[in-house]
């Protein structure tokens, strides 16, 4: 006979089978409308602008077969989707860009239909971004009849823009970023035009040049916009989620508070992922005193670390404790932490910190994905070298060889953290290992 808590389990399954299927079944209606919607697109706007029928009919075509290309690609990547307003973003700026390759005079001058495949890269995934944009140019090549030429600039152009998508979204690195993609756009026009200076070209190199910049402005002011926003949304869940938290705990006799909820479509809250009694802390000890010792470690300068710079300490902090989770189940920690953090419903974002803490792995794109990778990579640098003896190295020089190392590499290039940011998180290593050292 089912008791009451397995009877609950099962609602809870169905729930989350419903929830995962209606999910899936509008993927796959947006997936397919998108095409059809490109077409439409495409016809209303050739008509407003007297297209000859036959030319409207190839450009629909190909309209139609590179936007399907892009859906079976986007099906292929559907975790696409757990970005916030993605589905909007992908939309919009698709549709917005084909209107404007449709309806603005010269665009292959006033390079305003950029700022949608931009707009995806910098948001969403520069991959996806990419092919909106390879798309979107062999739609303008089609439309404008450009030569050869200007269409392998418009694709030289499109690759930049996917590369430094992560800068371009950095505060402290954007401005580098335009420089470079701004010259890039200039010397390739100008090589394109056979080194010529003439009044006609000079206007067009011109007219190109603000035209890009306007787009740069508007993609990061876009970017900027969608950051609060996520960020303002992410706060009232999370306050949501603590008050239900807090009503759960008064109003179930047998609940202990430090239990995890498996419902994955309500996102477990940090003060129970960081509570001393919190089931998957318990049974790291259990499985190893040392994992436990070091993702507390871990944990603890994680938290301190992101105080430093005004990041998300709860975050940081609950990165460290389980950054290795997936060690309590196989050699494959990470796949397997995943796995865990699935089923124990973990807050999206701290899986990600589990998939991108390793070097081995993912990089880094958000500040406290950085601050946790930092943190195992200085305590674990230091204390293999305290058990080897070597005296030459102090923590000071490990912590600075670890910091420039992973800045020559790039390894932060898409985290958001700004070269003060970077300054900070140096100081406050080398300062809390050197107390460590006069305390020892």
């Amino acid at each position: 006979m089912r008791t009451d808590k397995d009877l609950l389990e099962v609602n809870e399954s169905d729930s989350t089978a419903v929830v995962n299927q209606k999910r899936s079944a509008s993927i796959i209606i947006f997936l397919s409308l998108l095409p059809f919607l490109s077409v439409l697109t495409i016809i209303l706007t050739g008509s407003i602008q007297n297209i000859d029928v036959l030319d409207l009919m190839k450009v629909g075509v190909l309209a139609f077969l590179l936007t399907t290309a892009l859906c079976f690609f986007v099906r292929m990547h559907d975790n696409i989707f757990e970005i916030k307003f993605s589905k909007t973003i992908i939309l919009i700026s698709y549709l917005l860009s084909i209107v404007l390759i449709m309806l603005q005079k010269s665009p292959e001058i006033y390079s305003f239909w950029m700022i949608g495949a931009l707009l995806i890269t910098m948001l969403i995934d520069n991959k996806l971004g990419l092919m909106v944009y390879f798309n979107l140019a062999f739609v303008l090549s089609i439309t404008s009849y450009l030569n050869l030429e200007a269409t392998i600039q418009l694709l030289i152009m499109g690759v930049l823009f996917a590369l430094l998508s992560g800068s371009l979204r950095n505060k402290a690195t954007v401005i580098y970023a335009a420089i470079i993609l701004l010259s890039t756009n200039i010397t390739l026009s100008f090589i394109m035009n056979n080194f010529i200076f003439e009044t006609n070209n000079n206007i067009n190199y011109l007219t190109s040049f603000f035209s890009i910049l306007a787009v740069l402005v508007t993609a990061f002011l876009l970017s900027l916009l969608y950051d609060w926003i996520v960020k303002k949304l992410d706060l009232n869940i999370s306050d949501e989620l603590a008050i239900s938290s807090i009503d759960i705990v008064d109003n179930t006799p047998e609940s202990t508070g430090d239990e995890l909820t498996t419902d994955r479509s309500i996102r477990t809250s940090y003060d129970i992922l960081l509570s001393d009694n919190n089931e998957l802390l318990l049974k790291m000890k259990e499985h190893s005193e040392a994992l436990y010792k070091h993702s507390i470690l871990i944990g603890d300068l994680s938290g301190r670390a992101a105080k430093t710079i005004d990041a998300n300490e709860e975050l940081a902090r609950a990165g460290g404790y389980y950054h290795e989770l997936g060690k309590i189940k196989g050699k494959n920690y990470i796949e397997e932490g995943l796995k865990l953090a699935d089923e124990y419903a973990f807050p999206e974002e701290l899986k990600s910190i589990l998939r991108q803490h390793s070097i081995k792995h993912d990089k880094p794109t958000f500040v406290e994905a950085a601050i946790v990778m930092m943190s195992d990579n200085v305590a674990s640098t230091i204390e293999y070298i305290k058990k080897t003896g070597d005296q030459k190295f102090t923590s000071d020089k490990i912590v600075d060889n670890i910091f420039r190392m992973r800045m020559e590499k790039g390894t932060f290039d898409d985290s958001g953290l700004s070269v003060k940011d970077f300054k900070l998180l140096k100081d406050f290593y080398q300062n809390e290992y050197k107390r460590q050292d006069v305390e020892n």
